[in-house]
């Protein structure tokens, strides 16, 4: 309804036939009333009773007649009016009622309840905006909440104290209030954050009522523009549908909060399922670990149990950081990762931590880590659950145990296996003719490429030596044993350095004291330990005499400086690793590579000055020396490489003159 709907209608309105109300005016008092009485049933306009009035004067037979007839125009039009604002007030209830089915609606949403009842409210008053704020009672102010017919942003957040302008003023009284002016009205109390928001939005007249249930629980606001009151019907109309809006924000706000309830009930339901369901894989989980160890399995059993339980990839690694055990999901390239994941993570405990990829738990017995359990989830590492760390610490735990039993199992077979490493590194025909039967019966598979490592410690630091190194082998199906205070281990390798790194750091862990290691290898035929053992021996000795205590290295890593510093070092060895694959192209292919590289150094490594010398074309020299870089590598004729390819050359020399 607009603001016409509390006015008389207006003058120019016309009934479906004005010309009615003159009809039949004579002089007498019956016409006349039937002719007011016209007017009312058609809801002629004003006009036409005072032409009516005139008419009838005009022929009335004496001044009694004239004043009858005056009195039946007052009547009439008091009638009138009687009439209009009954037809307004059924408008406004019909209209009130079609505001109160529209919030009747199930809406549970609080916000959506207030965006409707200020645009109801707006309609119904045909108002230029129309508010609504709610009371917060403990800090003594009501909040606007949500506004329509606004231009600007400024009423947001607005908070008006109790007792403040007309806001403030209805939520503290429960009283409507309505000022024609807002601002040059003297009985408000005014504040500057509020006047901000008014003169923002350039409110005149502004009326406000109170939203009650049991208590005010807001205000429910209207306002124009421009100058002027709201009628007591408007203000009676706006503080009815307050109550209506009032009772359905209650109504709206309890839903809400049952829905809210309710959705709280559901998850902790969920979360109860979850934690029953979590309960139970941990039963099987236990069981199924204790299944394990009781028929006396091994860790491939407990990895492949724990991948059925958390799925993704899993491995368990060794102290050297070899995987000894994975699931079937775990390709070459995936078991690369995980050791870069194991050796990638600093001091290995118990505790499991992820570098974004994997979970890596250590594999500890007491204060000694005896391994790393790697977990590729099949999500994200940060999403893994804490059901899902705990199956994974069982799996660890476990894990622990039976490559605890292996290692004392392996203690006692130490003795045994230390006895054949002696007698492998003291060459006799006894020791080879019963190798492949003494070697069948304790595992060791001499077939098998192997690095020899040689470790040494400070004597005041060797009381576990012989134990430690002990474990290192068994873990990896080798062999130990103790010689001149040092321990040497034969182990499976295809690299001898790398090897002889990871013993080193493990050694050095365990026992708490730099350990030196000397590695040398890879060999597959026994008959070449003692010279391996001879050669990682000289290694050692190189370290120490190069105070590079807890260092690591083989002849390659050394060089020359083995050569040099080692106790034993073998000149052979040195010249068939630097120069082997060019001494035997010129045994098998009769070429004179050695002789052209001996002239090629001692004429200052000068093409033309080689060629002369050697009685051939510098293309040639060009040539062969092509032929040495794919022998020897790229880098041979580098700085780093050419002392020690001229050293081994005049070894080789020197061996030749001797052997004439």
């Amino acid at each position: 309804m607009g603001k016409s709907s509390f006015k008389r209608r207006s003058a120019a309105s016309e009934p479906p036939d004005a010309s009615c109300g003159r009809a039949g005016v004579g002089g007498s008092e019956g016409v006349n009333r039937r002719s007011f009485l016209q007017l009312l049933v058609d809801g002629a306009p004003l006009p036409h009773y005072d032409e009516v009035l005139h008419d009838a004067v005009a022929g009335a037979a004496s001044p009694a007649e004239i004043a009858d007839l005056q009195a039946e125009h007052t009547l009439a039009l008091q009638l009138r009016d009687t009439l209009e604002k009954r037809r307004s007030r059924h408008e406004q209830q019909r209209a009130l009622v079609e505001c109160a089915k529209e919030l009747a609606e199930d809406r549970s949403d609080p916000d959506t309840i207030l965006s409707l009842i200020v645009s109801q409210a707006q309609r119904l008053l045909g108002c230029d905006m129309a508010y609504l704020s709610l009371n917060d009672n403990e800090g003594r102010a009501t909040c606007m909440q949500v506004m329509v017919g606004a231009t600007s942003s400024a009423w947001k957040d607005v908070r008006i104290p109790f007792g403040i302008g007309i806001g403030g003023r209805v939520a503290a009284t429960g009283t409507p209030f309505s000022t024609p002016d807002y601002f040059s009205d003297e009985r408000l109390t005014h504040d500057p954050a509020v006047d901000a928001s008014v003169r923002a939005e350039r409110q005149v007249s502004i009326v406000g009522v109170p939203l009650r249930t049991n208590a005010v629980i807001g205000v429910l606001f209207a306002s124009n523009r421009t100058p002027g009151w709201f009628s007591h019907d408007a203000i009676a109309l706006l503080g009815s549908f307050a109550t209506l809006a009032a009772t359905a924000i209650e109504q709206a706000r309890s839903r809400h909060d049952r829905q809210q309830t309710l959705a709280t009930l559901r998850r902790e339901n969920a979360a109860l399922r979850q934690r029953a369901a979590d309960q139970e894989r941990a039963v099987a989980a236990h069981d199924q670990s204790m299944a394990i160890v009781l028929r006396g399995g091994g860790v491939q059993e407990v990895v492949a149990a724990a991948g059925d339980q958390l799925g993704g990839v899993l491995a368990i690694f060794d102290e050297f950081e070899t995987p000894v055990a994975w699931t079937p999901g775990a390709s070459d390239e995936v078991l690369k990762a995980m050791s870069a994941a194991v050796g990638g993570v600093a001091g290995r405990s118990a505790a499991s931590t992820h570098d974004g990829t994997y979970w890596v738990t250590g594999l500890v017995a007491g204060t000694e880590n005896i391994g790393t359990l790697v977990w590729g989830p099949p999500t994200a590492p940060s999403e893994v659950g804490d059901l899902d760390r705990r199956l994974l610490a069982r799996a660890a735990v476990v894990a622990s145990l039976l490559q605890l039993f292996s290692r004392n199992l392996a203690a006692a077979e130490a003795r045994v296996r230390g006895e054949l490493l002696d007698d492998l590194l003291t060459p006799t025909p006894r020791t080879y003719s019963s190798l492949a039967e003494r070697a069948l019966r304790i595992g060791y598979q001499p077939q098998k490429r192997h690095a020899v490592v040689v470790a040494h410690i400070r004597a005041e630091n060797r009381r576990s030596l012989a134990s430690v190194a002990s474990d290192l082998a068994a873990a990896r199906d080798g062999l130990s044993t103790v010689r001149d205070g040092q321990a040497i281990l034969v182990v499976p390798s295809d690299d001898p350095s790398l090897t002889g790194r990871q013993t080193a750091r493990s050694m050095t862990t365990r026992l708490g004291s730099p350990v030196t290691v000397g590695a040398a290898g890879p060999v597959d035929d026994p008959a070449d330990l003692p010279s391996a053992y001879a050669e990682a021996l000289a290694c050692v000795q190189a370290l120490l005499r190069l105070e590079r205590v807890g260092a690591a290295a083989t002849a390659d890593d050394l060089g020359y400086a083995g050569l040099l510093l080692g106790d034993g070092a073998s000149a052979v060895r040195f010249v068939a690793r630097t120069l082997g694959p060019v001494i035997r192209h010129d045994e098998q292919r009769s070429t004179a590579l050695m002789e052209t590289l001996e002239t090629y150094f001692a004429t200052g490594q000068s093409l033309v000055a080689s060629a002369k010398r050697l009685h051939i074309h510098p293309n040639t020299v060009t040539q062969r020396l092509d032929r040495v870089r794919r022998l020897l590598g790229m880098d041979w004729n580098s700085p780093d490489h050419t002392l020690e390819v001229q050293l081994a050359l005049r070894l080789h020399r020197l061996r030749r003159e001797l052997d004439d």
